[in-house]
């Protein structure tokens, strides 16, 4: 789990939730149930609205609090990888100075190589 304590991504995150809680108020009680009243349609609509909001909310956490892919920070020696330097394997990086695998990126944000980066989220 790598979670970063940068205070612009986590008003970025909490602002993210409550978008998406303040929605599930508004659609529920200001769009279904006034509409509705308290039908059969009403309940399942809510119901599924629900169901869809909460996995919207864990999929945003998960995706938070997942690993990028970054790679430690131990200091391995080229012996130690058994490897033979050639085009397109692995490489050292200039900014933190470890042994990276190919299609590992330095990160200016986390200021950490990270595996198979193609776009990085700063939060």
């Amino acid at each position: 789990m790598v979670f970063r304590l940068d205070p612009c991504g986590i008003a970025c995150i909490l602002l993210t939730q409550l978008l998406v809680l303040y929605s599930d108020y508004v659609v529920v009680f200001h769009l279904v149930l006034p509409v509705l009243k308290n039908s059969l349609w009403a309940i399942v609509n809510t119901l599924c609205f629900n169901i869809v909001a909460s996995l919207l909310l864990f999929s945003h956490l998960c995706a938070v609090l997942t690993d990028p892919g970054l790679i430690p920070l131990h200091r391995c020696t080229v012996n130690q990888l058994n490897t033979v330097q050639k085009p397109g394997g692995w490489t050292t990086c200039n900014k933190c100075g470890i042994h990276r695998p190919p299609r590992a990126h330095h990160c200016r944000i986390c200021r950490r190589c990270v595996r198979r980066m193609d776009h990085h989220c700063p939060w």
